[in-house]
């Protein structure tokens, strides 16, 4: 995991060729004291690495990012009022085993961040 005790899976669903996941960060972690002290926001490119970490805890299997082609950040991410956010990610096996992925960050009809992307196995071990 990129970030110690970021964030918990508190709830994961896994069906045919998608997953939902519920979780929750932890709005007292250090990368807000950076990120920023006033106001309080979910990096970016954390949020990438959380939807990354969701997807290799269903696979078993450790991942890297390979090619964003869209990541959108429709609106900021605040742990004190979005404490616990939904992960839905789509994701098919292309034919060279890399997994293409339609990722969204969300709370109730609230979308956060979309990300369509290539991941592949990763040859680094955590």
């Amino acid at each position: 995991m990129l970030v110690e005790d970021f964030y918990h899976i508190t709830e994961l669903i896994k069906h045919e060729d998608a997953l939902d996941a519920e979780i929750k960060l932890n709005a007292d972690h250090e990368v807000y004291k950076g990120h920023f002290p006033e106001r309080p926001v979910v990096p970016g490119v954390i949020q990438l690495q959380v939807i990354k970490e969701v997807l290799e805890n269903v696979l078993g299997i450790d991942l890297m990012i390979r090619e964003i082609v869209v990541a959108k950040y429709l609106r900021p991410v605040t742990p004190g009022e979005n404490l616990f956010l939904q992960i839905r990610i789509d994701y098919k096996q292309g034919e060279t085993g890399e997994y293409l992925i339609n990722a969204r960050v969300t709370k109730n009809d609230t979308t956060f961040t979309k990300l369509k992307a290539t991941l592949s196995k990763s040859t680094i071990r955590r």
